[in-house]
């Protein structure tokens, strides 16, 4: 079957995300940019920091997770409108 062109702009989707910025198109701005990432603390950096305390890590040694970002959720936002784009869970 031929493509028959209606004048509209195909929308990318936005898929899942990771940890490391990607490159998508705003749907708020329609800017082709690169993700901004945040991290915050999420359901494993918690878990992670309770099965260190009950492991005997109580000097402190329990809150090295909430300094790993590869155990932490990432809030990707869009460099020009600051827009949230999306979130990655780790759990």
């Amino acid at each position: 079957m031929a493509n028959i062109i209606t004048g509209q702009v195909p929308v990318a989707t936005i898929g899942p995300f990771g940890d490391s910025p990607v490159q998508v198109t705003c749907p708020s701005c329609h800017q082709t940019c690169v993700t901004k990432v945040e991290f915050s603390s999420g359901l494993l950096t918690y878990l992670f920091c309770g099965g260190l305390f009950m492991c005997g890590f109580v000097l402190g040694c329990c809150l090295i997770p909430f300094c790993v970002d590869r155990l932490r959720d990432a809030k990707h936002t869009c460099s020009n409108c600051k827009a949230v784009l999306g979130v990655y869970k780790r759990l």
